[in-house]
């Protein structure tokens, strides 16, 4: 999917072309082009790391192909608090070119320096970190939230993020494999605005979404492989009572899953996505915080309206029933005049909309609310953005569980 669809409010989420409109039809002209150091300089108190894992599981075929021989593979990237190595050259923002196709939009952010320091010295700290688990949206890579991983690793957290093969753009993992979906694939739109987007969501609650919670859950293995490994970096300095997820579209839906279906998380972001299996209906135990945009959601041919009310109309309902359902602390936010992309990266590659709130406050706010939140329920430390409505942040309404 081109950047620029991912950069779609609610036309995002349902995550097909026929349902393009609003921020693409306003900027369909112009080119997406990142600036070489897009990234604002960590805030916390610590430089930030980085390093990449390539994790097969052996124990999964990978059920995209229909190759046989091909194990589950993931490309993971971690961000984390790290000792200062004055003189480093920063990391680029795209590792490895040849993990892409060649027209892949990706390519265009190649140049891209990131804060990150490739493995850095791991930062010292008397207490082992807590970690975060970061879920990419729908057809992206782990790498799109990096605004707001380096700022959590540069406050003490070790961030996490695996790729999902399959609804993502990788065509070549780092040990030669060739990857290339045959089954499990898309649904084709057929020109029926209603009847496309139920075929899509049907295709990924029942097709797509066990296959990102079995990933998350392999990730969450790793991760305690990584702390009782000798000689490994994150060696005994990783504090596995104080794991979070969040995660930014269908990533978000996986988040708030998976706090239903495994205890080992202790709290969940769900960034503007859409809902997914059983958390529609059934709630989770954990503390939850909802982000949504605020801008509006369009479509681009008049006879669809009647039919995106509707379909909006039955996400928030979703919504609601989650919230209903849920019985621990829950926090549901919404940044006024942004766009689901406002969530991601690749608001920084678009020229400025001045009709939007600005590409970097509104990151500011995504990444204050959610580390007031993990530094709440990971760290006990209380905040004043999850007590009431904050005039710092007049573009944010603000609700918490009564």
């Amino acid at each position: 999917m081109p950047i620029k669809a991912r950069l779609l409010g609610f036309a995002a989420i349902f995550a097909i072309a026929s349902a393009l409109g609003g921020f693409l039809a306003t900027r369909a002209d112009e080119p997406a082009k990142a600036p070489t150091e897009p990234f604002l300089p960590p805030s916390g108190p610590y430089a930030v790391g980085t390093h990449e894992y390539l994790w097969i599981d052996q124990t999964r075929p990978d059920p995209f192909t229909k190759d046989p021989k091909v194990r589950r593979h993931l490309i993971v990237r971690v961000w984390y608090p790290a000792q200062a190595v004055p003189g480093a050259e920063k990391a680029l923002y795209i590792r490895n070119t040849a993990e892409f196709a060649e027209k892949s939009d990706y390519l265009s952010f190649a140049s891209i320096k990131t804060n990150e320091i490739t493995d850095a010295p791991l930062a010292r700290s008397k207490a082992p970190f807590p970690v975060l688990v970061y879920q990419p949206g729908g057809g992206t890579q782990r790498f799109v939230g990096t605004f707001e991983n380096e700022q959590l690793a540069s406050r003490g957290y070790v961030v996490v993020a695996a790729d999902h093969p399959g609804f993502s753009e990788t065509v070549q993992f780092p040990d030669g494999t060739r990857f290339a979906p045959d089954q499990h694939v898309r649904p084709e739109p057929k020109g029926d605005f209603r009847a496309d987007v139920d075929k899509n969501w049907a295709w990924l609650n029942d097709e797509v979404f066990p296959t990102w919670t079995a990933d998350a859950s392999y990730t969450l293995d790793k991760i305690e492989e990584l702390n009782k490994t000798a000689g490994q970096l994150f060696y005994h300095q990783l504090d596995l009572s104080k794991i979070g997820m969040f995660g930014w579209s269908f990533g978000g839906a996986t988040s708030v899953e998976m706090s239903i279906d495994d205890p080992r998380l202790k709290a969940v972001i769900d960034q503007d996505g859409q809902l997914f299996g059983p958390a529609r209906k059934k709630g989770t135990s954990r503390p939850l915080m909802l982000m949504h945009h605020g801008g509006e959601d369009k479509v681009e041919k008049p006879e669809q309206e009647t039919v995106l009310k509707e379909l909006i109309a039955q996400t928030k309902a979703w919504d609601q029933s989650l919230l209903e359902h849920s019985t621990n602390d829950w926090y549901e936010i919404t940044i006024a005049k942004t766009q689901h992309g406002n969530f991601s990266d690749f608001i920084l590659a678009m020229p400025q909309n001045p009709e939007e709130l600005d590409a970097r406050r509104a990151h500011a706010i995504v990444v204050a609310y959610t580390l007031a939140f993990f530094n709440r329920y990971l760290r006990g430390q209380d905040s004043d953005l999850l007590k009431a409505p904050w005039a710092n942040y007049p573009e944010v309404t603000f609700r918490k569980k009564p």
